[in-house]
């Protein structure tokens, strides 16, 4: 660092300070007297020193055969000349003719280091007007000026030690090796005893140079007399004094951190500590290069905060006014620009309900959620939700969903999950589209209105009850009409009509003529009003009442009726009762019919004479036929018919009368049969015979 004196050319304040700020004089004159006899004597002191290590300096080429290169280490290098004294109005000025630090502290090295000498100044006024070279050999090797540090992540080095650095006296100056794979710490043990030439330990006060070579990596310097650390960044270097009795033992002084003034040509790095300015009123400035703060940023009492125009970026949490009501304001009326919000944006707490008014437009771009609290929501303008978007209330929610009187237009499905229910207002309610109640699993029902308040159901479509794997059952508790020459068609399960039924005028009742189901009717009766009709082969089964034919029955041309079976002809069973008269066959030619029985024939009476009346032909009784007690066996007697029995015995219990001019043969022989007869002139019957 370099301070900087009015008309001069800068002087470097960390090889030339100490010396030169311990004489200070009063005023802007000459120097005292005084002061020019304490420099003549540093002077001369001086050139003893030098003459010292020229001697020292010619053993060790004898001995090291080094004569070469510390010839070429010895090279003057051209001084700065001038003066360094504190600004115009100071009261102390730096006296500049006198011995600089750097000058004596290239003594304390000896050959290894190279010695600084006034080799070819003739007077004390050339020798300050010129800086004599500091020229270093490095290694980890005996005599080296600049002894390399090892790379590892710390270097320890005890100074005091005859064999501190590689078995070896420690040089003054230590630098970072060629190859640097990471930062290093370089610790300074028992500076305050350091090892001076031939083993002797040095007194008084020296300088330390710490140079850091690596272009990335950091070097902290550590000394174990006070803890001070000092870090030295890439590509630089610093000095620092240590002092065998003054002072704080084995601690290294680093270069002033108070100066009167700054100024920093390149950059400024703070890698501890706090930057405090709080003393000053002066202003903070910088250039147009990016300020960067690592650490909390806190601007007390009233204080205002202006940035400029450029962009602005808040890395971390930002609040504004934590404990005060603060507003928050980005640009003006009219001449706001766009506020951006890449995080989550919170408005008020549990605590405080804090209302946020948007003036224009409110847009959300991208695939993002939004939240509301769970107050109001008042939307007062149209509100639209974009293509293939969903507008849902919470499933598990209680809350309401209500409209306006407008229209409501649902383009897509309707979907009441849950329990949840669905009730319309009292106008009308149209489904434009199919309508279906209940899941396919689910059973639910379809009510309209209440009981004793319903309205009409009127359903132009089709109807459809369950499915065919779903035997759904229909309910109707009041009348039943169908209007119109429609059909009325069930599924093929079975149908109860609980109530009368009927079938309006000219209407038919039809099962299907190919179908196999049976048609039953109740413990009614019956009344077929038209025609009945049994159909091709179709068999007419009653039950085991009475059957009642109040009309004309009329079994069809070669047709058997028949009542009951063979196997269940037993006595009293499979009875047929004619109350009127039974006719078998007709009148006309032709027409005639045969009656077989296979049973008895019995004919009874009700109290009143019945006759037995047969037709003209001939009649076969294979059976014994008897007459019961008090009736008649009479043939007409204008008939000319013949009565004949069989060869059986003929037995007559009662009178035989024969008609006058009948014969009575007894025994049919021909010409000698025995004939009865009746003479007119014999009472009675008498037999003769014909021979």
């Amino acid at each position: 660092m370099a301070a900087r004196t009015a008309g001069s050319r800068p002087v470097d304040s960390q090889h030339a300070p100490a010396a030169a700020a311990s004489h200070l004089v009063a005023g802007k004159g000459r120097p005292p007297l005084t002061q020019m006899m304490a420099v003549g004597v540093l002077m001369s002191m001086a050139f003893l020193i030098v003459y010292m290590y020229q001697v020292i300096d010619g053993l060790h080429r004898e001995q090291q055969g080094l004569h070469r290169e510390q010839q070429e280490m010895r090279t003057q290098i051209s001084q700065l000349a001038g003066t360094n004294q504190y600004p115009s109005g100071s009261s102390h000025r730096l006296v500049t003719p006198q011995v600089r630090p750097e000058f004596l502290e290239a003594r304390q090295f000896g050959p290894e280091v190279g010695l600084r000498t006034l080799e070819g100044a003739d007077t004390f006024a050339e020798a300050e007007r010129r800086k004599l070279a500091a020229i270093f050999s490095t290694g980890q090797s005996a005599g080296v000026g600049c002894f390399e540090l090892a790379d590892a992540a710390a270097n320890t080095i005890d100074v005091s030690s005859l064999t501190g650095c590689n078995s070896n006296v420690c040089p003054d100056c230590f630098v970072t090796p060629a190859t640097l794979s990471q930062g290093t710490t370089l610790t300074i043990q028992a500076c305050s005893g350091a090892q001076w030439v031939r083993s002797t330990t040095r007194t008084g006060i020296w300088v330390y140079t710490f140079i850091n070579t690596h272009a990335t990596y950091t070097v902290t310097v550590v000394d174990n007399g006070g803890g001070v650390t000092y870090k030295i960044p890439a590509g630089s270097f610093v000095t620092a004094y240590c002092a065998s009795a003054l002072g704080t033992t084995n601690r290294l002084y680093f270069p002033s951190t108070d100066l009167p003034t700054l100024t920093v040509d390149s950059g400024f790095t703070l890698s501890a500590g706090a930057f405090d300015a709080s003393s000053s009123t002066g202003a903070f400035t910088t250039s147009s290069g990016t300020v960067t703060l690592s650490g909390n940023t806190a601007i007390s009492g009233a204080s205002t905060f202006v940035t400029g125009t450029g962009a602005i970026s808040l890395n971390g949490d930002t609040t504004v006014g934590p404990s005060a009501a603060k507003t928050f304001t980005v640009g003006a009326t009219g001449a706001a620009g766009a506020t951006s919000l890449f995080g989550a944006l919170t408005v008020g707490h549990s605590s405080n309900n804090a209302a946020t008014t948007v003036y224009g437009t409110f847009l959300q771009t991208g695939a993002y959620t939004f939240g509301t609290g769970t107050g109001t929501i008042s939307l007062n303008g149209h509100t639209t939700v974009a293509t293939a978007k969903n507008l849902h209330m919470t499933a598990t929610g209680a809350g309401t969903f209500q409209t306006g009187t407008g229209s409501v237009t649902l383009y897509g499905d309707t979907t009441i999950s849950g329990s949840g229910t669905f009730t319309t207002g009292s106008g009308v309610v149209q489904l434009n589209g199919d309508t279906t109640v209940g899941l396919p699993s689910t059973s639910r029902t379809f009510t309209v209105g209440v009981s004793g308040t319903a309205g009409a159901t009127t359903l132009y479509g089709s109807l459809t009850v369950g499915d065919s794997s779903n035997n759904a059952a229909t309910t109707l508790v009041g009348s039943f009409a169908q209007s119109g020459l429609h059909t009325f068609a069930t599924g093929t399960g079975l149908i109860s009509l609980n109530g009368d039924t009927t079938v309006a005028s000219a209407k038919y009742l039809h099962m299907a003529a190919g179908g196999t189901g049976s048609f039953q009717t109740g413990t009614g009766s019956v009344t077929l009003n038209g025609n009945t009709q049994i159909s091709s082969s179709n068999t007419f089964t009653t039950g085991t009442g009475a059957v009642e034919l109040s009309g004309t029955t009329l079994v069809t041309a070669g047709k058997t009726f028949t009542v009951g079976s063979p196997t269940t002809a037993a006595a009293g069973t499979n009875n047929v009762q004619l109350f009127g008269d039974v006719f078998i066959g007709g009148s006309t030619t032709g027409q005639a019919t045969s009656l077989t029985i296979y049973g008895n024939v019995a004919f009874t009476h009700d109290g009143t004479s019945k006759t037995f009346t047969s037709s003209h032909t001939t009649h076969t009784f294979n059976g014994d036929i008897g007459i019961g007690a008090g009736y008649d066996l009479i043939m007409a007697n204008t008939g000319a018919g013949l009565f004949q029995t069989g060869t059986g015995t003929v037995q007559i219990n009662g009178a035989t009368t024969i008609a006058s001019g009948k014969t009575f043969t007894a025994l049919d022989a021909g010409a000698s049969a025995m004939k009865c007869t009746s003479g007119p002139t014999e009472t009675g019957l008498y037999c003769r015979s014909s021979r």
